[in-house]
Formats: structure tokens, sequence, C-alpha cells
């Protein structure tokens, strides 16, 4: 209990020391817009995107997740056999990225054309 206290009694001051010091400095019309994307929030809001923006969006969660689903392997590689199921998801996930490659999807220039 005396270490929960001793951390929210430290997350309160590190809070004022912040307010106290760099709050008033922060205060002008951009930091407090609601929109800090880069966009300017008073404009017209049909924007044209390109698909491949999404596309490289989506690929990214997808390359995402499957580099969580290798984190695990070294701590359940108990056989050979594992090994070589290990190889095989890599082969499947680098023959991917080289078809994404191929096809263009992955050719940053022109996506912000």
């Amino acid at each position: 209990m005396v270490g929960f206290l001793e951390s929210m009694l430290l997350v309160i001051v590190v809070y004022i020391l912040f307010m106290l010091i760099f709050y008033k400095n922060m205060m002008d019309m951009e930091s407090i817009s609601a929109y800090e994307c880069g966009f300017d929030p008073n404009s017209y809001t049909r924007m044209y995107f390109s698909y491949r923006f999404f596309l490289i969006a989506i690929l990214f969660i997808i390359f995402d997740v499957e580099i969580s689903l290798m984190l695990p392997v070294p701590f359940l590689m108990e056989s050979e056999m594992s090994l070589w199921m290990f190889f095989y998801f890599m082969f499947i996930l680098v023959m991917g990225l080289l078809y994404e490659y191929w096809c263009g999807s992955l050719d940053w220039l022109e996506v912000y054309n």
C-alpha cells in the first residue's frame, strides 16, 4: 500500500510541476485545436485520398499481426518440426511481401500523388 501512495504522490507532483512550468507556454491556437493531424480543421472536408494510402495501412496491420504471432516462437521451439513450421510461416510472409512489392503496393513515391 505504501508503494501505491508513493506512486500516486509522484504522479500528482509531476502533474502540478507540468502545469506550473510548461502549460502556459503551450497555450496557442494550434496546440489547443481539436485536430492536430496536419490538416486545417476549418477547410473543405472532402479531401481526396489515394487508395494506396489505405492499402499501406492495411498492409501495416497485417504485418504487425504476423510479427506478433512470431514473438512466442522461441518459447515454443521444442522439436525440429516446430522449427520447420516457423520457416514455412516465414516463407509465406516473405512471399506475400515480395508479391506486394511486385504489384507496386509498396511504391512509396506514388502514395501521396
